[in-house]
């Protein structure tokens, strides 16, 4: 299992944020690097050329999300872990597969908070992998619609 790491889709969402913090575990527990991939695209025109300046800022675009997602899932980096981040260029779940060197790695995604088996990352990263993927929900008090929530905090603030 020495070759076998944890891969994080890294995502700002409550779900990504949730599969961030699984992921870290994940690492700890089975004493292996981290590898945060957190993808970029440049879509250009049938005439235009992609622009090297542009691909550098989205890519330290990518970068800085990254850094931001562990400071809001963790507070901090996981400085007790090897993490190693990625940023290329392409599909979400193309480049997670591209990491996947054993059958013993893991790779973590978020669902998507508005339906949990949809989207096409998670889709396409559970059809194709050739390792284990967990897909982690979002917080449970994310999913209670917004209407209903409110309507709680309302009876809240009459009752008290």
């Amino acid at each position: 299992m020495s070759d076998a790491k944890v891969i994080l889709g890294v995502s700002s969402s409550l779900s990504g944020l949730e599969a961030a913090r699984f992921a870290v575990r994940q690492a700890r527990r089975r004493s292996v690097p981290l590898l945060a991939v957190r993808t970029w695209m440049l879509n250009t025109g049938p005439r235009s050329r992609p622009s090297l300046d542009w691909e550098r800022a989205l890519a330290a675009e990518a970068r800085r999300r990254v850094d931001e997602v562990f400071e809001l899932a963790l507070g901090t980096t996981a400085a007790d872990l090897n993490v190693m981040v990625r940023v290329p260029s392409g599909s979400p779940a193309a480049a997670l597969r591209q990491y996947v060197t054993t059958p013993d790695d893991l790779i973590v995604v978020g669902a998507p908070t508005s339906r949990w088996w949809g989207g096409t990352t998670v889709r396409r990263c559970v059809r194709s992998s050739p390792c284990p993927v967990i897909v982690v929900p979002p917080p449970a008090l994310s999913r209670i619609p917004s209407r209903r929530l409110a309507q709680e905090a309302i009876d809240y603030t009459t009752r008290t």
